[in-house]
């Protein structure tokens, strides 16, 4: 299988970008529902998060379930569980798995004001440089752990203290979970 460099990978993105762009949007759909492990740690992030709130360090006092912005977060992870690798290097194959999701994701938010309504993600890094993307958070809901997410999550975008939802994929590679989350917010005046 031929491995996809840069430039084909960001030339396939901004390709699905454009198709969605002139296909325009239908109707909003129902969105996934979510297994006992993506309810299980929003719960545990939302201590944290109401923690966070009453420091007055977020706009909200808790964070919504919304698997809206899931696409973008789900691609990363179903590529990985597919290598069944926590580090895997991009191929062509990859990129359009990860437009896909990418279209799902840019689709969905335009009901909430577009790509300006992500807020932070946290969980799969994707280092553009040399085209890996790396699971970096297994799952788990103990404290330590969910506090140094949510810390990830709230330094990964300016918007982050602002986030309403919160979307959550919990990828399995070689039998271990991992936690990958992207929050948003409604930018709709």
């Amino acid at each position: 299988m031929k491995e996809m460099n840069r430039r084909e990978f960001l030339t396939l993105t901004g390709a699905a970008v454009v198709a969605l762009s002139l296909a325009g949007c239908g109707g909003p759909s129902a969105p996934a529902a979510p297994t006992g492990k993506e309810a299980e740690l929003v719960a545990a992030i939302n201590k944290v998060w109401k923690e966070k709130y009453e420091a007055k360090a977020v706009d909200h006092e808790q964070l919504i379930l919304n698997q809206d912005a899931v696409g973008v977060i789900r691609a990363y992870g179903l590529i990985l569980e597919k290598a069944n690798e926590t580090t895997h290097q991009l191929t062509a194959e990859d990129g359009e798995m990860f437009s896909k999701g990418y279209l799902e994701f840019a689709e969905k938010m335009q009901k909430y004001g577009g790509e300006d309504s992500l807020a932070g993600t946290a969980g799969s890094l994707y280092q553009s440089h040399n085209d890996v993307v790396t699971l970096e958070d297994a799952y788990s809901c103990e404290d330590t752990a969910v506090r140094a997410f949510v810390e990830k999550l709230l330094n990964s975008n300016p918007n982050s203290p602002k986030a309403e939802y919160i979307s959550i994929y919990c990828p399995v590679v070689q039998g271990k979970t991992y936690m990958t989350a992207v929050m948003f917010r409604n930018n709709k005046p």
